[in-house]
């Protein structure tokens, strides 16, 4: 007998309606079952007052609060309104009171504010104005006093003046640190504005010193008047840069220092980069671990660090980008390789190895186009129309590249990265959606099936 499928669903929709009346019949606190005592009225809130609040204003305090007037009184609610009443900062205590009345219960919040800063001042500055320091202290009138905030501020207005060229300066809190403080205030010894009069490298072999000042940022100022001046911070990671310089060209056990010369006034200093570059690393063997679809011997022909040669980042990167070329152009864009350099006991050798995962080759299956802007009109053959990529063509990375640099050049879109994104291609493997998707028009999941993706289709 076949079933009618307008009255299946309409005793569906009884059924749904049936238990959903039997349940409210069970939880109605009105229908008291036999043998049992009638549930008591709720007590409700009267009325909710605040007391002692001077500097923060009523209406703050009760958006803070979730007990109200005519609701149930809760007192774990009342509870929970401490909580949060005590993480806003403003208070060191809260109490709260209640008084039964006729109409219900009245419950009282008395608040102990937190003392407030009434005033910001600096003492004793001269190369920074007062409105540069406010800004760095991060201090406002009227916010709560903590000593720890003023702390705070006192080391943000050290590190600023050490990067403005007063690597001297120290500051002290004269107010802000006592609990009956009602202010803050930085007593500031700036001491001498230092610039930087040269800039030498000792020790160096392997590159000039014009070479070594391109990698860091500590350099005499424009005519010795603008710019130049003393950062220690900027020194220190001067010193982290050489290293890295250094090591990307095979010195890994280079040690770098600094030495600090001032002149009789103090005001300026050469700084001197005392450089140990100790051995350079020579690979003795390069070798290629998990290729199996290209042969490993063709592959170290292409590569540029070869054995023999002194180590270098730069080539070792740039041997891993051609490995991703050669597996990428032949449908291998998801060839994981990684380059793993091995030191060896004998000082001064390592053997460079290339782990590659090779993956499995991918065809191009749907290709989405996604134009943002406020009035995006353009069509999106057209963009279409620019791609080397197909459906059902082995991806090729290559002209993945090709065809965004295309879409780039068109000035049809935005290429400015500060004005908004620039086009891009991306690839990505078929999610489990794409594949349901499939099945669902009845397509195999196998083998891919490619839709009308081609631009030259009417």
């Amino acid at each position: 007998m076949q079933r009618d499928p307008v009255r299946f669903v309409d005793a569906r929709r009884s059924l749904e309606l049936a238990v959903v009346l039997t349940m409210f019949v069970v939880q109605s606190p009105l229908a008291a079952q036999p043998g049992t005592a009638p549930r008591p009225a709720p007590v409700l809130v009267a009325d909710v007052r605040i007391v002692g609040n001077e500097a923060t204003k009523e209406d703050f305090i009760r958006t803070q609060l979730r007990t109200r007037k005519d609701r149930e009184f809760d007192p774990e609610l009342v509870k929970s309104d401490i909580s949060r009443l005590a993480s806003t900062g403003r208070f060191h205590n809260v109490q709260t009171f209640t008084q039964e009345t006729p109409q219900g219960v009245v419950v009282t919040f008395q608040v102990f504010e937190q003392p407030t800063i009434s005033y910001i001042r600096f003492l004793g500055n001269r190369g920074l104005s007062d409105k540069v320091l406010l800004k760095a202290t991060g201090l406002k009138t009227g916010d709560p006093m903590n000593r720890f905030a003023v702390e705070e501020a006192r080391r943000k207005i050290e590190e600023l003046y050490h990067s403005k060229g007063f690597p001297k300066t120290e500051v002290l809190v004269q107010e802000g640190d006592q609990p009956r403080d009602r202010g803050a205030v930085f007593a500031i010894n700036e001491g001498e504005l230092e610039r930087i009069l040269d800039v030498q490298f000792i020790g160096n072999t392997i590159a000039t010193g014009s070479r070594l000042k391109t990698q860091i940022k500590s350099k005499p100022g424009w005519f010795y008047l603008i710019g130049g001046k003393v950062d220690l911070k900027q020194i220190d990671e001067d010193i982290q840069r050489l290293t890295a310089y250094y090591r990307n060209l095979g010195f890994f056990s280079a040690r770098i220092g600094r030495d600090l010369e001032f002149t009789e006034s103090g005001k300026w200093v050469t700084i001197r980069f005392v450089i140990d570059e100790g051995p350079r690393y020579v690979v003795r063997n390069v070798a290629i671990v998990g290729a199996q679809v290209f042969d490993s011997n063709a592959l170290l022909e292409r590569l540029e660090l070869s054995s023999g040669k002194f180590f270098n980042l730069g080539e070792m990167q740039s041997d891993v980008g051609k490995l991703q070329d050669i597996y990428g152009g032949q449908g291998f864009i998801f060839a994981d390789i990684q380059a793993d350099p091995r030191f060896l006991e004998e000082p001064g050798q390592l053997d460079l190895v290339y782990k590659i995962e090779e993956g499995k080759p991918w065809r191009a299956g749907r290709i989405n186009v996604n134009i943002e802007g406020e009035h995006p009109h353009t069509r999106q053959s057209v963009v279409l129309n620019r791609l080397s990529v197909r459906p059902g063509d082995l991806i090729d990375i290559r002209e993945v590249r090709a065809s965004e640099r295309r879409l780039k050049s068109s000035q049809l879109f935005a290429n400015d990265p500060m004005q908004g994104t620039p086009p891009q291609v991306r690839v990505r493997p078929p999610e489990l959606a794409d594949l349901v998707e499939t099945i669902a028009e009845g397509q195999p999941a196998g083998p891919p099936s490619y839709r009308g993706q081609d631009p030259d289709e009417p």
